[in-house]
């Protein structure tokens, strides 16, 4: 890439996609059979959804929860089915409107980076697929080419989301230093991504965020 002019950062569940990853991929693998009590954990992960939304998710607790299904099994069979997924579930739910922001960056030379709540396994192929820098998303540990269940690293929620893309400047300082970046989400968990950079942009916002970007004259979209 020539010399960076810029770096856009996108939240992806809600803001660049029509809907939450994470519960689309719950569905998935219901219906895969890979959950045995599907109704139990729908109920559970609804639960945490509204903890998410009031901005009390324990991360650590719904983690557990969320990994559980995935425990024991081959990476390799995981990929080939979040492949599947992708195909699916998740490129036709990405807002066209979204995708033409991405390509606008691009065209301007910015770096182009999604964070997400969601984990890694699902954020990483999906931001391959839109060829774009960077997908910042909390990892999962494996041993001997399986699964564990458990997360490591960052947890890209919250202030996490920022000490990840800081993290990752670090690592790209030659080309991400001193250049204007824009960021996107719809949640007011994103709050501290989006006041760190000089465009902050509140896509479909909730309550709380729609409140905070009327209050602070910050640009609200709603893509289609």
């Amino acid at each position: 890439m020539d010399d960076i002019t810029g770096l856009a950062i996108f939240d992806l569940d809600d803001t660049l996609l029509e809907g939450d990853a994470t519960g689309l991929w719950t569905d998935w693998l219901i219906a895969k059979g890979w959950i045995a009590d599907g109704e139990e954990y729908r109920a559970i992960w609804a639960q945490q959804m509204l903890d998410y939304a009031a901005g009390q998710l324990d991360m650590e607790v719904h983690l557990t929860h969320l990994l559980a299904p995935l425990a024991g099994r081959a990476v390799s069979e995981v990929d080939a089915e979040v492949a599947r997924f992708l195909d699916a579930e998740l490129m036709p739910r990405l807002y066209r409107e979204g995708l033409e922001r991405i390509h606008w960056h691009r065209a301007q030379n910015h770096q182009v980076v999604i964070i997400s709540a969601s984990t890694a396994h699902l954020v990483a192929p999906l931001a391959e697929r839109l060829a774009l820098d960077a997908a910042l998303a909390t990892a999962l540990e494996t041993e001997q080419g399986c699964y564990n269940g458990r997360a490591c690293g960052i947890r890209t929620f919250r202030e996490g989301k920022l000490a990840a893309l800081k993290a990752w400047q670090q690592q790209h300082a030659s080309h991400s230093a001193g250049v204007p970046s824009w960021g996107y989400s719809d949640s007011r968990n994103d709050l501290a991504l989006l006041e760190f950079v000089d465009h902050p942009f509140a896509v479909h916002p909730d309550p709380t965020l729609a409140s905070l970007a009327q209050q602070r004259a910050w640009q609200t979209l709603r893509w289609q």
